[in-house]
């Protein structure tokens, strides 16, 4: 586990022996110790904001699209098209399905489309959900201090498919020599 949900359990915890405590002994000073003890709980709350998933609906303020190539008909290309200010940059992830995209779709021509490129170390699978890959937006914002425009301008994301196939295929469990090894 990791130390936030140690200390969130921990901090619990403390909630539940003071209350007890209080009841037990009838006891003012267990009870006001007790009362502190949710605000000891809070830096150790999940932040849910930190997460964005995007699904293409029929308003079309967000789109996936699979670019191909005319020689092979092999998908080079994954873009996300939305509106710029649809993305909470400040927010530390954004999700996508990779069952939403869209193929055989035309991409009229902006020429005042702001595009981002992710790379492969931007991406990450869900821990829980089946085809859905992660951006770190952080990455991604830490990259366009060096552009002519903001983030607040991006309006397309380009993703080459040969890094999400890369993606899936990787296995994040460490073999056991490994581990092995470290500790020797």
């Amino acid at each position: 586990m990791k130390p936030k949900y140690w200390g969130l359990l921990a901090t619990l915890l403390l909630f539940l022996i003071f209350i007890v405590l209080s009841m037990k002994f009838e006891s003012t000073t267990y009870l006001y110790v007790a009362s502190v003890c949710p605000i000891l709980v809070v830096p150790f709350l999940p932040d849910i904001r930190s997460n964005q998933y995007i699904k293409p609906k029929g308003n079309g303020a967000v789109r996936l699209i699979s670019m191909e190539n005319k020689d092979s008909g092999d998908t080079d290309f994954l873009v996300i098209l939305f509106e710029p200010g649809y993305i909470k940059w400040n927010g530390g992830k954004l999700f996508f399905n990779l069952a939403d995209n869209m193929k055989d779709v035309y991409v009229k021509p902006d020429p005042f489309a702001a595009t981002l490129t992710v790379l492969k170390y931007d991406l990450f699978k869900h821990r829980r959900k089946k085809n859905w890959i992660g951006i770190s937006l952080d990455q991604l914002e830490q990259r366009t201090e060096q552009l002519s425009y903001t983030t607040n301008e991006v309006n397309r994301l380009i993703i080459r498919t040969s890094d999400i196939q890369e993606l899936l295929q990787t296995n994040f469990k460490q073999p056991a020599s490994v581990g092995q090894q470290v500790g020797a």
